[in-house]
């Protein structure tokens, strides 16, 4: 049991994830939850790569549910029949493994799904997934946000120690 194992329970712990779970299926009995978790959620204009970014910044956190009829996220509600192409993308950072879950449906709508680790996503049998191993690309407002950073750190450092 890793660090990922205890950032997913933590996760969970926060957003509720079970209990969100456990009132969806006491609310609509005739669907069955597959898979939970806690997820940072964005809608994006295409298929786009995934990066580090602002979007993940503002990004809706939610708990997704996947059911045997639809992927439930906050109050999107994206039926499995509709849905065109599913990717589960399996990052290893220094933090952990985590997935995104890239939705593409038949009316061009694009979603992307960040979450910690969780095999149910890996053995659920209803939403047939492209599995693939992936890297995180860094955005311009990334690069400038930690190149910010560093310089502010270097200027405190520098009023700190050197500047006495």
């Amino acid at each position: 049991m890793g660090n990922s194992y205890f950032k997913k329970k933590l996760n969970d712990l926060i957003y509720g994830t079970q209990r969100v779970k456990c009132r969806f299926e006491m609310e609509n009995p005739n669907e069955k939850v597959v898979a939970s978790d806690a997820c940072k959620a964005i809608s994006t204009s295409n298929n786009q790569k995934i990066e580090y970014g602002f979007n993940w910044v503002i990004s809706q956190r939610e708990v997704i549910l996947l059911t045997d009829k639809n992927i439930i996220c906050g109050k999107c509600i994206i039926p499995l029949e509709s849905i065109s192409s599913a990717e589960l993308v399996e990052f290893s950072p220094r933090y952990g493994n985590s997935f995104v879950l890239k939705i593409c449906t038949k009316d061009n709508c694009n979603y992307q799904f960040g979450m910690q680790y969780n095999s149910e996503w890996i053995n659920q049998r209803v939403l047939p997934l492209t599995i693939e191993k992936g890297r995180i690309k860094f955005s311009p407002f990334s690069i400038i946000i930690r190149v910010f950073i560093a310089l502010y750190l270097m200027y405190l450092i520098y009023e700190q120690f050197i500047n006495k």
